[in-house]
């Protein structure tokens, strides 16, 4: 039972990308010393593979003695030269360990045509020493790609998740800011007595519902996030009286496009704030939102003041938040354009929602 869950637990896949590196070496290799002895392929080859699966033992050794021990002083910069001896020594031991085979277990099956010294035969060792190096660089230059790679993919898992959870962070402060604002809107009707006091309470309960619950997900459809804009226009005429006029326009053609959630209202809440909230006269809102071909455009424009606060300091949380957003989530796919005309204060975002 013990032998089954070792089994289990081993990384088979891996160990059949190591087997099949090795099938597809032995004959490659026994190829390139026909070419190199320059012998006939249909009379040596056959003869030269079994040679190389005789040396195959001490080459499998070899590389992986440098992967398992070797290569992790490498990664510790501090063990340079315990690094260097290990690989020297490595590979003095291989080189002998493969001319004592060679001699003594495949010629003793395949005798050679020539008197053969396992000791002192130069060109052999130069040989042998050229062998296991091609061998052993082949094998290392295949696991250095692996781990470069591993490398990056490491690298991108961890901006990833710093993304996600800058994101996280961005859409938890959301909520929050949100409540803030709103809980104002309500202590001022409170503090008037209105009537209208508990339709906003409902009003704000049907929105924290949705902004608790349903944005939960990555991307919700556009319909969603625009019944939310028009819930929030209405919580907010509750508070104000003839002097404020909305007007909200909304054209899409495909109402289930994706969209991240709570991306627009920051945009609308910007506006009943610094605009309703931060003037005395009348205050004119227009909220337009358009979709098309996943194209989608919304603008919010609000009366604003001279001497606004609001335009001296650029916008408040809520603002940069949702910028920050936009630059995690549509990178290069969004214009966000936000200034002063003609006595209004304009946001204007393009964003692509892709395909």
């Amino acid at each position: 039972m013990e032998i089954l869950n070792m089994l289990r637990r081993l990384n088979w896949p891996r160990i059949g990308l190591h087997v099949l590196f090795w099938a597809v070496y032995l004959p490659l290799n026994a190829a390139l010393n026909c070419i190199m002895y320059r012998l006939p392929f249909d009379k040596i080859f056959e003869q030269a593979l079994i040679g190389e699966a005789f040396s195959l033992p001490v080459k499998l050794a070899l590389t992986y003695f440098v992967f398992y021990y070797v290569i992790p002083l490498y990664l510790e910069r501090n063990k340079l030269s315990k690094l260097l001896g290990a690989l020297l020594g490595a590979f003095v031991i291989a080189m002998l360990v493969y001319r004592l085979v060679l001699g003594y277990v495949y010629f003793a099956v395949f005798p050679p045509k020539e008197p053969f010294h396992i000791i002192m035969d130069g060109r052999g060792w130069w040989l042998t020493a050229f062998d296991c190096f091609i061998t052993l660089a082949a094998a290392c230059t295949i696991k250095f790609i692996r781990l470069h790679y591993k490398s990056l993919e490491f690298e991108q898992q961890l901006i990833r998740e710093k993304l996600e959870s800058e994101l996280n962070f961005l859409r938890a402060q959301t909520n929050p800011h949100f409540l803030f604002n709103t809980l104002n809107n309500l202590y001022v009707l409170a503090r008037k007595k209105s009537d209208k006091t508990a339709d906003a309470i409902m009003m704000l309960s049907k929105i924290m519902r949705f902004v608790l619950y349903e944005c939960r997900v990555p991307r919700i459809a556009v319909a969603e996030e625009a019944r939310v804009i028009q819930d929030y226009i209405e919580l907010e005429k509750l508070r104000y009286n003839q002097r404020l006029s909305v007007r909200y326009e909304e054209h899409i053609d495909n109402p289930h496009a994706a969209i991240a959630p709570l991306l627009l209202l920051p945009f609308v809440e910007n506006s009943f704030k610094h605009g309703a909230g931060s003037t005395t006269g009348d205050v004119e809102i227009l909220i337009r939102l358009s979709l098309k071909n996943n194209d989608l455009s919304f603008t919010v424009s609000n009366t604003i003041e001279d001497d606004s606060e609001h335009l001296q300091n650029g916008g408040g949380i809520g603002l940069k938040n949702v910028q920050r957003q936009l630059d995690l989530l549509y990178p290069a796919q969004h214009e966000l354009l936000i200034g002063r005309e003609n006595g209004h204060y304009v946001a204007n975002l393009q964003v692509f929602l892709g395909s």
